[in-house]
């Protein structure tokens, strides 16, 4: 495909409004694009203006590769504090513009044109399939949704288009959510002995939950993650200043690591409230809100070798390089990311304490080779002016097809 094509359904992608929702609209400017280029795909509906997007082309026997990105995009924010409008994909000085520019309508949009490619040149033994997902910002619903329908099932190796350019993530933290709800008994604030204060004894569950999880968290770490993280991010009760609260909860989110994983921190908080609720004055319930377990792959893998001698022929894609393209891009001083990767000469298999959608994929086949490696610019992710260079996209959409040729061979 010829850049300026690629360039310009990058930009459509962009316009593309899909904030937590709305992720259908991309998903049939995809599966139309596919179609002209003779590939036939199917909608995986979740709910009304929600749909995932399978496709696969296959020649001959071999391996089965997948590729996959999310659709959604987080929230604009102000959009009065964008240079240019959020969804307008400007193009300016060869840099794009908007929401999901780098998270990760880029990436996504890269493997597509990879894989319309190589439908035409067949560069390739065995299979490639296209998982296109929703709402991974808000729960990873769509990659949870195709995993329990079996679309991972067989797959030998997948390559997720996440903007981590400065390595190949292999292992990533898990996160999980949960409210800590306190119920009381009201009165006025005048006679308080008449009521149960629901912040107060909040208030004392907090602190053990802390102090016990601390404890915990202190006594586990891996050699690629560190430690798990756990912070309340939120607490919401009372109704009024004169009134003794008989509602209030907390929520919390928690990183995980595979030796203090999601289900052991929740059996943990279980224990702690169950112990609280024994006293008549506490009554406690927990509510599990988001829950994506800890990913941790091979570093080793057959594919992550791939991508490291695959990018050693892109000198644009080399840590260095890209460290100054961020610099010019950004216009700051990156010296203190330089130096930190001063040693690091060519990418290398790395752990991060984000989410991805692996972490649904990986639960019903644990063997999978895994790369999570695509364009962007990470510290610009979830933030106002989200933008990426145009020439580092078309440079992973070489990288890309180079590399699954390479893959199924």
């Amino acid at each position: 495909m010829r850049e300026d094509n690629s360039i310009s359904i990058l930009q459509d992608v962009v316009k593309i409004a899909s904030e937590n929702d709305k992720e259908q609209l991309v998903a049939e400017y995809y599966q139309k694009l596919l179609k002209l280029h003779g590939i036939e795909s199917k909608l995986v509906e979740f709910s009304e203006g929600r749909c995932s997007l399978v496709a696969e082309i296959e020649n001959g026997d071999g391996k089965t590769l997948a590729l996959s990105g999310h659709m959604d995009v987080v929230d604009a924010g102000d959009k009065n504090e964008w240079v240019f409008p959020p969804f307008s994909g400007h193009i300016e000085d060869g840099v794009i513009w908007g929401r999901g520019t780098s998270d990760m309508k880029s990436g996504l949009t890269a493997l597509v044109i990879a894989m319309i490619d190589l439908n035409e040149s067949k560069q390739f033994k065995g299979k490639l399939r296209l998982l296109a997902t929703v709402g991974e910002e808000i729960g990873e619903l769509g990659s949870a949704q195709l995993t329990d329908e079996g679309y991972v099932d067989d797959v030998d190796g997948m390559l997720i288009g996440e903007p981590c350019n400065l390595g190949i993530v292999h292992a990533h933290k898990g996160s999980l959510n949960y409210k800590v709800i306190s119920k009381g008994i009201s009165a006025h604030s005048s006679t308080p002995e008449m009521g149960d204060n629901a912040i107060e004894n909040l208030v004392d569950v907090i602190n053990e939950i802390n102090k016990i999880l601390k404890e915990k968290i202190d006594q586990f770490e891996n050699d690629v993650l560190g430690k798990a993280i756990h912070n309340i991010t939120l607490i919401n009760g009372g109704s009024q200043i004169n009134s003794i609260p008989d509602y209030v909860e907390f929520q919390a989110n928690a990183r995980t690591i595979p030796e203090f994983n999601n289900e052991d921190m929740i059996n943990l908080i279980k224990e702690v409230l169950d112990n609280f609720n024994k006293v008549d004055k506490y009554n406690f319930e927990l509510l599990v809100t988001a829950n994506q377990p800890p990913v941790e792959a091979r570093p080793d893998s057959r594919l992550i070798g791939i991508i490291t001698e695959t990018v050693r022929d892109f000198e644009s894609l080399k840590p260095q390089n890209l460290i100054l393209s961020m610099e010019k891009l950004l216009g700051e001083d990156l010296s203190d990311l330089k130096k930190s990767m001063d040693n690091l000469r060519e990418i290398a298999p790395t752990g991060v304490s984000a989410t991805t959608d692996a972490a649904q994929f990986l639960r019903r086949n644990k063997d999978m080779e895994l790369a999570i490696y695509g364009p962007g610019v990470p510290m610009l992710n979830h933030k106002v002016n989200e933008r990426i260079p145009l020439d580092q996209y078309l440079d992973f959409i070489k990288a890309y097809k180079r590399i699954i040729e390479r893959y199924l061979s």
